[in-house]
């Protein structure tokens, strides 16, 4: 292919735009097919056409990235397991059997232990799927993963986000194809059996280096974050640390990436020189370096990060072994052509984005880095290195962490430039611990006693970059379209940095206005939208009056209702906000009651609407006759019983009912 000079990035290209599409528009099997067939016989005629003519043609061309495209279509389709026929949807019914494998532990909330359930029967049928299964801390049962699960419970559908703008857990889990949820009760029998499956094996393993390492030469924080550090395992990790580390602009240390593989196979290549004495030296290297790595890939979770720094250093061992220079954007493109292949979700994955967003930017900025980075000295050099890398990588991530964390620490070079060379050296420690835990016990608990102080200075430095909060810029208000049009002024300026003329600045200046355009269209969108809104939330009740980008947030517990306030005002790009206390009557549009667990109002008052919160002690018969709503709303502050029992009255009755616990936030326009 002669179209463009790295070609796998356009087969890439169509395979993640056919995912794009089958994700956003959902297409049946049929009409994937057929589209399939057309494009193998346009494929295959352009094929013909370009032997004779012995070129590429604009048209062969065309039908190589539509045939990819429509790969991803259907290798998106069938990615999604609900679409078919043996998924446990299929089987379930009243009452249920659920038969499965423990296949991950999650990070435990506070009243439960999450785990990921693998279906392999229900009701004695066989099936697939993933359940998150909610099991009580206070049952006291001990599960570990690879252990076989045997519950009589019925899985429920996952519930989509409720409120406006929140992290949509539900979203997350069905990209890893988790669609259902148990919650097993005090009541519930669950019997829990020992296997000796992969899952098993790989946290037996995974269990006995955890506990190799010799505790009591660790505060409990710096344990937890050496383990998240050299394996993944971030169940524990306290949620100061997880904050503190995103506020400075270096959570990405914590995640097992590139970083880690290239310190890895740096050690392993390191190791083995010697081999390169032998006749086969090379290829020994490229077995064992492959066998450590993707073993080390699995041990730690495979995450979607991990995978493609995985793929693309055994692409640069392959092309060693076959004396080949690796092109740096056809070993991403293909690391994420695999990825993708293997799960089509990674591309909605936040990891997989970051990942390759950061990658590519320091690839692409590599001109720029080269230029201003060099030095006669070394240290000034390295140093030089690394603060334009973490720019440049910065530059490249800084739209996707607007969009998804609404925040951006100004003080990130400096964080990196500590945190970066720290946490290195003590991933090289943290691994090294590891043959010394099982070889020398006595020299490893001296060793250990670096690596902690080496962890407390870096949490110490990193508390310290939190303090200066000004330096913390939050509440960034970001929309799907500014993304884009963020890409967009980085794309003039790469063009910029390759091209440096006077005239190759317009665009630059062009993208900056079509962006400041883009947001001022958004903002004067949303001005426009006026509503009155009923969040759900369980322990108190909120409301929200916006109108004109401002708005009045009616609670009497701020505590529990900041985090609501802060989605909302930043999707809503809301400038000003304030906090009153809940009150009985709202007039928007239309009247509003707000009834209470007291259950008294006015009736004189003939509200169009009315409120139902904290379990109101009332009758709804007596109050649907005396006031005559026409609507009636149950926030999430009311007990299930009740809001079932008010359904069904206004079932009776003939009047919509609104529970915010099934139908999420109410809004009236």
């Amino acid at each position: 292919m002669k179209f463009i000079k790295f070609p796998i990035v356009p087969i890439l290209g169509g395979f993640s735009i056919g995912i794009l599409i089958q994700y956003y528009v959902p297409i049946t099997l049929v009409y994937i097919l057929i589209g399939l067939v057309l494009n193998v016989i346009c494929f295959g005629i352009g094929y013909f056409i370009n032997i004779k003519k012995k070129s590429n043609s604009l048209f062969y061309e065309s039908f190589v990235v539509l045939l990819c495209l429509n790969l991803g279509v259907l290798s998106s389709y069938f990615n999604v397991q609900i679409n078919l026929k043996t998924h446990i949807s299929t089987f379930i019914s009243e009452k249920n059997i659920v038969q499965g494998i423990v296949s991950e532990k999650l990070k435990s909330t506070t009243y439960y232990e999450k785990f990921i359930l693998k279906a392999e029967h229900i009701n004695e049928q066989n099936c697939i799927g993933k359940i998150l299964l909610y099991v009580p801390k206070k049952q006291k049962i001990q599960i570990e993963v690879g252990n076989k699960i045997k519950l009589f419970e019925s899985p429920k559908l996952l519930q989509n986000a409720i409120n406006p703008n929140q992290f949509d857990y539900s979203k997350y889990l069905k990209n890893q194809n988790v669609y259902h949820e148990i919650k097993i009760k005090k009541t519930n029998t669950i019997y829990v059996s020992k296997d000796t499956n992969f899952y098993f094996y790989i946290h037996f393993i995974k269990s006995k280096l955890l506990k190799s390492y010799d505790v009591k030469s660790f505060k409990k924080d710096n344990y937890n974050l050496l383990m998240a550090l050299v394996f993944g395992e971030k169940t524990e990790l306290s949620k100061e640390i997880s904050n503190s580390y995103t506020q400075a602009g270096i959570i990405h240390i914590l995640a097992i990436s590139g970083l880690h593989i290239a310190l890895i196979y740096g050690i392993i290549l390191w190791l083995t020189k010697p081999l390169l004495r032998f006749k086969k030296g090379r290829l020994y290297i490229f077995l064992f370096s492959l066998s450590v790595l993707w073993f080390y890939t699995i041990l730690v979770g495979f995450s979607a990060s991990i995978v493609r720094a995985a793929v693309m250093f055994s692409v640069v061992a392959l092309a060693k072994i076959v004396n080949r220079q690796a092109n740096i954007y056809n070993s991403l493109a293909v690391s994420a052509l695999i990825l993708l292949l293997y799960n089509p979700n990674y591309l909605f994955d936040v990891g997989f984005q970051l990942s390759f967003a950061a990658v590519l930017s320091i690839v692409i900025f590599q001109p720029f880095v080269r230029k201003y980075s060099y030095s006669k000295h070394r240290a000034i050099l390295k140093i030089k290195e690394l603060l334009l890398i973490s720019l440049v990588a910065q530059m490249g991530v800084l739209p996707l962490i607007l969009y998804y964390f609404g925040q951006f620490p100004l003080l990130f070079l400096l964080a990196n430039l500590i945190a970066i060379p720290l946490s290195s050296l003590i991933l090289i420690l943290g691994l090294a611990l590891i043959p010394f835990n099982f070889l020398f016990p006595k020299a490893a608990v001296y060793l250990s006693i670096l690596v902690n102080f080496l962890i407390e200075t870096m949490n110490n430095f990193t508390a310290w970059i939190v303090k200066f909060d000004v330096f913390i810029i939050k509440k960034i208000a970001f929309h799907e379209v500014l993304v884009l049009l963020l890409y967009l002024i980085i794309a003039a300026l790469v063009y910029f940095v390759y091209f440096p003329k006077s005239k190759n600045f317009k665009p630059i200046l062009v993208s900056i206005i079509i962006f400041q355009l883009g947001y001022f269209f958004l903002n004067s969108n949303e001005k426009s939208n006026n509503e009155f809104g009923v969040f759900n939330s369980m322990k108190n009740s909120l409301f929200v009056e916006t109108i004109n980008n401002e708005s009045i947030f009616y609670t009497d517990d701020f505590a529990n209702s900041k985090s609501s306030i802060e989605t909302y005002t930043r999707g809503k790009f809301v400038k000003k906000y304030r906090i009153e206390p809940i009150k009985n009557v709202y007039s928007f549009n239309k009247k509003i009651l707000c009834i209470d667990s007291l259950g008294v109002y006015n009736t004189k008052q003939k509200p169009e609407i009315v409120v139902l919160t904290q379990s109101s002690k009332i009758n709804l018969n007596r109050l649907i006759s005396t006031i005559k709503p026409e609507q009636i709303i149950a926030d999430g502050s009311n007990y299930k019983s009740y809001i079932k029992l008010w359904k069904a009255t206004c079932e009776q009755e003939k009047i919509p009912f609104h529970a915010t616990t099934e139908k999420g936030f109410y809004r009236l326009k």
